[in-house]
């Protein structure tokens, strides 16, 4: 581990204790303790949602076929389709099984019209995948980051986090029928599960950049899921904020009204997971996850994290949530 590491953790672990309460009782990943306190989140302002109808037609866009693909692909049920050979990504913790996935999000992105990248990067001995695919905006004035983490715990890791991919994937191809005002990033992110890595060097190159070039006034937040697909009960899901969130939770929840969605919305303070890196650099950031909080999750971390522990039907109603909250911030204004 580098110097410059070293002082980052011992930086996060001497603020975990100002959250205490954020989180389940167990890290999500090591080294994840939360540092939502960190920095005040800076108010962006002029941050203006779109009329109705917008949220309206993100969502129609999500359909259960293609989340149960998608899923599929993701966790070796099927193999994964790619330029280079099929291959079943049955684990998303070695560097092969990262490398496959990174790839068959590129070519996914691609495919359905948004240009994609990986971008590699390396933590000491360990080499990462994140893949960033951007919707460039009509005006570009300002920037969304809809994110998701890639890694797993060497498992199939259906909930943690094939869920995320497939709500970022399929909010991505949604987005791209509405050609959106602001520029939206999707980036899934590697090596979440040992310490928001990938999103930590992410968004102290690419985010920074784009505040150095364009302004704080250009970024609007980050909206990351997060095992967003199991439900024990009640389409219950948590919104996690630590008010630190800007206009992103006044978007989920009008998302919610327009669109009828089913889930019965909590908000509780919730860090451990890549949107905490936004949070740290003062940049406005939630996240979407189911009710189980993370620990509370039977298979979290288990082998038994598979597609057959999903609500299928409840992952629909997070991903068009996702999908018309990101509408709501990015889409064309209504002309009046």
């Amino acid at each position: 581990m580098s110097a410059l590491l070293v002082v980052r953790l011992v930086f996060v672990l001497a603020l975990g204790t100002l959250l205490s309460g954020c989180g389940g009782s167990e890290d999500k990943g090591a080294n994840n303790s939360p540092s939502a306190a960190a920095q005040p989140v800076e108010e962006t302002s002029g941050t203006e949602l779109a009329p109705p109808g917008v949220a309206e037609a993100a969502a129609a866009g999500i359909d259960e076929s293609s989340i149960r693909t998608s899923l599929d692909h993701l966790t070796g049920v099927s193999p994964a389709p790619l330029a280079g050979g099929e291959a079943t990504i049955a684990e998303r913790g070695s560097e092969e099984g990262r490398r496959a996935t990174a790839e068959y999000l590129e070519e996914s992105f691609e495919a359905a019209g948004t240009p994609a990248r990986v971008i590699e990067f390396t933590i000491d001995d360990r080499r990462g995948f994140n893949v960033e695919a951007t919707l460039q905006g009509t005006e570009g004035k300002k920037h969304l980051w809809v994110t998701a983490h890639l890694d797993s715990a060497y498992n199939a890791g259906a909930s943690d986090d094939a869920s995320g991919l497939v709500s970022i994937l399929l909010t991505a191809k949604a987005l791209q029928q509405l050609e959106p005002e602001h520029t939206v990033h999707f980036v899934a992110y590697d090596l979440e599960e040992i310490g928001l890595y990938g999103s930590s060097r992410y968004v102290d190159t690419v985010v920074s950049d784009v505040r150095e070039r364009e302004g704080e006034e250009a970024i609007i937040g980050n909206i990351n899921s997060d095992m967003v697909g199991y439900d024990e009960g009640g389409f219950r899901a948590v919104m996690g904020t630590c008010n630190q969130a800007g206009p992103l939770d006044e978007a989920v929840l009008r998302a919610r009204e327009e669109i009828d969605s089913p889930l019965d919305l909590g908000d509780d303070c919730l860090a451990r997971s890549d949107h905490q890196n936004f949070w740290d650099a003062g940049y406005p950031a939630l996240i979407l996850t189911d009710d189980t909080k993370y620990d509370d999750y039977p298979w979290y971390h288990e082998s038994g994290d598979t597609i057959d522990k999903l609500n299928i039907p409840y992952l629909r109603a997070m991903i068009q949530l996702n999908a018309a909250s990101t509408a709501l911030l990015a889409a064309p204004r209504s002309e009046d």
